[in-house]
Formats: structure tokens, sequence, C-alpha cells
């Protein structure tokens, strides 16, 4: 059962958000209110309601396009919207586009909470049901004991090669065992890191209160130095192509944890890099638009099939039997997560043998 149920209305009319909030104080909900779309989904994260009222005519982001944003989000696409709207002919539309149901206004305080009574029924079969387990199946171990093993043996095989040498080799030789055990190294705990967050985002799909892990957060500006610095450390390590990045980032906050922001563009820098040959550049970009900040990461390589980000989820590696290159195949499946939790959009646009271009659009501090 609903111990007490929270709605979130959106208007920015402060004299409606305030008479609406008032009709559902007086049923004991608790009442919290969105003067803008954009600010919608950061309130959902954070609020968790059980109902959602929308009016379509909301400023800086349509109801219309948040109840896009709010169904392709994995937190928030089953809580039940609501949307009101002054045109009759929006009815249709925002059925269409998956509203649980639309009012037109001027609407009766019986009409609403009617309405809002019936979305609760819902919400509470949909949450009522039983969370999946999360189980390792044979397919999935064995890409865990794959990965991991052959890192291993790279550390501990290069690891012992040194220490029974007895000099017999040369200082460069020395050297390319050492970049190699190093490599080994950072692509395990790269690895790790990477396991340890797919398992956070499923605690997170389905308790609610650990959401906010993911969504609160900012980075302010002065972060692009530290993100330049980690952009060129992989690169040189990893791959020994540092002359191959060029960056350019405008520095300004976003909304987002800075090791969130930061593995954005590790993960995607590393695809690029993965995916392309010395010599070919790797451009990072980072712009400010309208009210977002746009990252563009462009590699001039072989690309790879991706036709749609929706094929894109855990242990899915792309390409994997073609160009055999390692990993566990969920960075980018944690990436298009990430930028979702963050209310940010993520797309490529790819041509095999010509190199692809991933954007990733966030939005800014304030808006």
């Amino acid at each position: 059962m609903i111990q007490q149920v929270r709605i979130l209305l959106a208007d920015d009319d402060e004299a409606e958000r305030e008479r609406l909030e008032t009709i559902f104080q007086a049923q004991d909900y608790i009442a919290k209110t969105s003067r803008n779309g954009k600010l919608v989904l950061f309130d959902a994260i954070d609020f968790h309601p059980h109902v959602i009222l929308i009016n379509t005519s909301l400023s800086k982001l349509d109801g219309f396009k948040v109840l896009n944003l709010v169904r392709e989000n994995p937190l928030l696409q089953n809580i039940p919207v609501i949307l009101y709207s002054r045109n009759a002919d929006n009815v249709r539309k925002a059925m269409d586009l998956g509203a649980d149901d639309v009012l037109v206004t001027p609407f009766t305080e019986k009409e609403l909470l009617a309405s809002v009574r019936s979305r609760l029924i819902k919400y509470q079969k949909l949450n009522t049901a039983k969370s999946p387990r999360h189980e390792v199946d044979t397919e999935v171990f064995a890409s865990y004991y794959h990965e991991f093993n052959t890192l291993l043996h790279g550390i501990l095989g290069g690891t012992n090669l040194l220490i029974n040498a007895n000099g017999t080799y040369s200082q460069q030789q020395t050297q390319e065992l050492l970049l190699s055990v190093l490599k080994s190294g950072l692509r395990l705990n790269h690895s790790l890191s990477n396991l340890l967050m797919l398992e956070e985002i499923k605690r997170a799909d389905f308790n609610p209160q650990l959401i906010t892990m993911f969504t609160n957060g900012l980075s302010q500006k002065g972060w692009a130095n530290k993100i330049i610095s980690e952009l060129q450390h992989m690169a040189n390590e990893m791959y020994n192509r540092i002359d191959d990045l060029d960056i350019h980032l405008e520095d300004i906050a976003i909304r987002i944890k800075l090791e969130y922001l930061l593995r954005i563009f590790i993960e995607l820098a590393d695809n690029a890099l993965k995916f392309s040959r010395r010599g070919q550049k790797v451009v990072v970009t980072g712009t400010v638009q309208d009210d977002n900040y746009v990252i563009e990461i462009k590699d001039h390589g072989k690309g790879f099939p991706l036709q749609n980000l929706n094929d894109v989820g855990p242990y899915k590696q792309f390409s994997a039997k073609k160009y055999d290159h390692s990993g566990l195949g969920i960075g980018l499946y944690l990436i298009k997560r990430l930028v979702h939790f963050n209310f940010g959009e993520i797309n490529v646009t790819q041509n095999i043998d010509e190199g692809s271009t991933f954007t990733v659009s966030l939005p800014l501090l304030n808006f």
C-alpha cells in the first residue's frame, strides 16, 4: 500500500501551481511543483512521485516533450503521467505519445482527483510485482572469465619474464614489457570499474532511494583541464597515441557529477581510439548550445555496425568477432544509462571504414 501519495505537478503559471497544490494538500497528498519542463525531469528523479501532472504548454520543454523523456527514462517510464491542456485537439496527440490520461481545462476538482486516483491504482499494480533476481548466466560468466583471465595472464606473464630475465633483456625490451604489464593492469581496472557501475545501476533500477546517486551533482567550471589531462593520459598509456587527440572544450558548469562526466569522455574517446589507427585523428569537442552542453567525439577509423542505440545492451560487443577487441561489452551501455539518468541525449552517426561520431547533449547548470 502507498503510505502517502506524492504528486509532482508542472505548470509555469504560479497561481495555477498554487491552486492545484492546495487541492492535493487537502487530500493529504504530498505535492511538489515544477516551474518549467526541464525541471520536471530532475524533480521527478529526486521526488519519485506516484503521479506526474503536466501542463502541455510548459516553457523550456513543452508537456509533450517532457512526456517523451519520461517514457524513455528507465527510472521514470512506469510513473503514470496526466497531461492537461486548453486545446481539446491535444487529447489524441497526448494519448498517442503514451499519456495515461488527458484533462481539458477548465476541469473540476472532482475530475482531477478521479483521474489521479485511477492512476494511483495503476502505479500500485506495477510496483507490487516482484523484482527480478539478477543472476549471472553461463554466457556472461564466460565473458567475465575470458576478459579477466586474458588481462591477468598479461600481468603475471610479463612480471614473471622480468623477474627471471637475469639481464638478458635490453633496456628497450624491458621498457616494452613494463608498458605491456601497465596496459593490462589499466584495462583490468577499467573493466572492474565498469562492472561495479553496472551492478550499481541494476540496484538503482529497483531501489528508488539509490537513484539520486546518479542524478544529484554537478561539474563546476574548471573541470575541463582535468578531463583533458585524463584523456591524454589514457591515449598515451593505452594506445601511445597522444598526438592523435585533438581536444577543444568550453568550460562551464554542467548538471552531472564530475566522475560521470569524466567516464562519458573516457569511454567514448577510448572507443574512438580502439576503432581507429595511429595517425587518424580523434576529435573531442564540447560546446554550449542553447540550454545544453554538447559533447562530440569523432574518429576517422573503421566504424562498427551500430544502427540504433536501442541495440546497445550489457555484454554486447559490436564487431567483436571481426576486430577481436577486448572488453566486457558494457561500456557503451553504461554511458547510455548515465546520459539518460541525467536527462541528456546520446546519438551516433557512423559509416563503416569512414569513422563514427558520438554526440552527447547534457543540461547546463542554470536553465
